[in-house]
């Protein structure tokens, strides 16, 4: 029975090496477009989250209309040209796991350029690095128009499975976003 488990081990082991860095990378960018709702942006955005392992294989790079899809960027080829997007920060030890469960740093205190509301009260932010995130229609909370205006500083942190999470500066609320660009 020892045995056995230490094979398994081993065999864990060995084949652990083999989820980080590239595969890694597009396992993240491939979760992260879970928010996408439409099926055909959802492909595209999947198509665009292998880039990393095109590059690695030496294939034709995926178009930069399938990277650009992927939610926090950093998949297109370097010779694309792209809007800037904020790279994830990890986390020490987080790995393959902390894009299941969230934490990761997608912008910490940026101030907002824009705050636009809809006529059901779900906002709009623009940030002052060009990145727009926008309140998902199915969060239940709704921000202060007087808290979060123009100027406002703004963190927005990865949440479960691809989600996002943002707070406005004096705001205790946590509101769930998506990437728009």
């Amino acid at each position: 029975m020892k045995t056995v488990a230490l094979a398994l081990c081993a065999l864990a082991a060995a084949t652990l090496p083999g989820l980080a860095g590239t595969r890694e990378d597009v396992l993240s960018g491939a979760v992260r477009c879970g928010g996408i709702a439409n099926d055909r942006a959802w492909l595209d955005c999947y198509y665009g989250a292998a880039q990393p392992m095109r590059a690695q294989l030496g294939l034709v790079p995926a178009p930069v209309a399938q990277t650009r899809l992927v939610p926090g960027g950093g998949t297109a080829p370097a010779s694309a040209t792209q809007m800037p997007a904020a790279t994830p920060a990890r986390r020490p030890g987080g790995g393959i796991f902390s894009n299941f469960f969230g934490g990761n740093l997608l912008a910490d205190n940026v101030a907002a350029s824009a705050v636009m509301f809809d006529t059901h009260g779900f906002f709009t932010v623009t940030l002052a690095n060009g990145e727009v995130w926008r309140q998902e229609q199915g969060d239940s909370s709704f921000a202060n128009r007087r808290k979060a205006g123009p100027r406002t500083l703004v963190t927005i942190r990865q949440g479960a499975l691809g989600s996002a999470n943002l707070k406005f500066q004096g705001d205790g609320t946590v509101y769930k976003v998506r990437r728009l660009r």
